[in-house]
């Protein structure tokens, strides 16, 4: 069997620029999704049915650390060839609660072998468009603190110097916020709260703004508009235009109404519809559209 080239490129709902997912990858071979042309095209058909042209694929178990073997390579770069080829970006996704001061171990284990893989081809058709980092720190006790999230800032930085790509990052919704509950430090001379300094320094945030219903409500409180406008406030300042994706979680956590999972893909899409008619606005193309997290989670949904 053969790689299936989607006809046509994915086109996000609501006239959104962007719709994104993200892909897990595990060291349980049923779960990976590259591990066969089935597998492969049943992605690839997925985000043709659900508009999806960003993809942030998990390289670990294919790329990281000493994990690659040659038959890895040759299956990533031909899933990125046919994902180019059918309108998808894809852009890798790794990530750890200690990158934003481990970075000795992040350089050896993930950043050099990116570049290496980024540098083995003269062609650009199979080569990764973008890095997205999911670096937690703010849910370890350890880590939560201005110290890692300036790191975070500053490896955001070195992945793009490094690359010559663009970073993105995933960041905890009350990382920014309109009170001031969360506190502010000093980054490169700005007061600000993180996630400021994460928009600051990022490419493409996606915002974990997790909830089962775009408005508030009475029985859990704030839903997803309200958890992502403080975002959208600053990054649509005049000058600013920052991309920015609204996140919604489908896997089975808790509690019940951060996550999509038990709905069905439609009324998810009522609620990604009223977000996108909240927030894109002509002319401002802060908003990009929907992350939706992740590929296991929304293709187990009715």
């Amino acid at each position: 069997m053969t790689i299936t080239i989607l006809s046509a490129p994915p086109v996000p709902p609501n006239s959104n620029l962007g719709r994104g997912m993200y892909v897990w990858v595990t060291s349980n071979s049923n779960q990976d999704p590259l591990n066969t042309d089935v597998k492969i095209n049943s992605l690839l058909s997925f985000c043709g049915t659900q508009g999806v042209n960003y993809l942030f694929l998990d390289m670990w178990q294919y790329l990281g650390g000493s994990n690659w073997t040659s038959a890895k390579l040759v299956t990533l770069r031909k899933f990125i060839d046919g994902a180019h080829r059918s309108g998808i970006k894809v852009w890798t996704l790794a990530g750890n609660t200690d990158w934003g001061t481990n970075h000795s171990w992040v350089a050896t284990n993930i950043l050099k072998n990116l570049l290496w893989f980024q540098n083995g081809t003269t062609a650009n058709t199979n080569n990764f468009d973008g890095v997205m980092l999911d670096v937690e720190y703010w849910t370890d006790i350890n880590y939560d603190n201005p110290t890692n999230a300036a790191g975070f800032c500053d490896l955001m930085k070195m992945f793009r110097t490094t690359l010559n790509i663009p970073v993105g990052c995933f960041a905890g919704f009350f990382l920014k916020d309109s009170a001031g509950t969360r506190p502010s430090f000093i980054y490169n001379g700005k007061s600000a709260q993180d996630g400021e300094h994460i928009m600051d320094n990022s490419d493409l945030t996606v915002v974990g703004a997790y909830r089962n219903h775009a408005n508030d409500n009475g029985t859990d409180g704030y839903g997803q508009i309200t958890l992502f406008q403080p975002w959208y406030n600053y990054a649509s300042q005049s000058g600013k235009n920052i991309p920015l994706m609204c996140g919604s979680e489908t896997i089975n956590t808790t509690p019940s109404y951060v996550t999509y999972f038990g709905a069905t893909k439609a009324s998810m899409e009522t609620e990604h519809t009223i977000i996108s008619n909240t927030f894109r606005v002509t002319g401002n193309s802060s908003f990009v559209g929907q992350a939706v997290h992740s590929y296991d989670g929304w293709k187990a949904m009715t």
